[in-house]
């Protein structure tokens, strides 16, 4: 049997802009699941490592006002627990930007990635 990562991504309502537009939303959304590629090759290599990883990753992050880069990638919580996974995260989002700016800074207060293997 072959291991697959199952990787959700969900954009949660707990966003702490008042002026996040719908379209806004949509273009983090699209953004963050577009790193899910190179997040789930970051989780595949670990699992070398550690078979028994898994959990999730609740991330905090801002995109910048003039920019709409995504910058101040925190966690708010690591079930992982893994140095090497938490740094590759926080680097594929780093390389993230809004494709327009939004103006003022928006801050994504809570964005979850869970990390899991399944055997099909």
């Amino acid at each position: 049997m072959t291991k697959h990562t199952l990787l959700a991504l969900a954009l949660v309502a707990g966003c702490k802009s008042a002026g996040m537009t719908p379209e806004m939303r949509t273009d983090i959304q699209t953004k963050v699941q577009a790193a899910q590629t190179p997040i789930q090759d970051c989780y595949q290599r670990q699992l070398t490592v550690n078979r028994k990883l898994r959990g999730m990753m609740v991330v905090t992050f801002a995109a910048a006002a003039d920019t709409g880069a995504f910058q101040e990638i925190t966690l708010r919580r690591d079930e992982p627990a893994d140095p090497v996974l938490k740094f590759c995260v926080i680097q594929e989002l780093a390389k993230l930007k809004l494709a327009k700016p939004p103006g003022s800074r928006v801050v994504i207060d809570s964005y979850p990635i869970k990390f899991d293997w399944a055997n099909p």
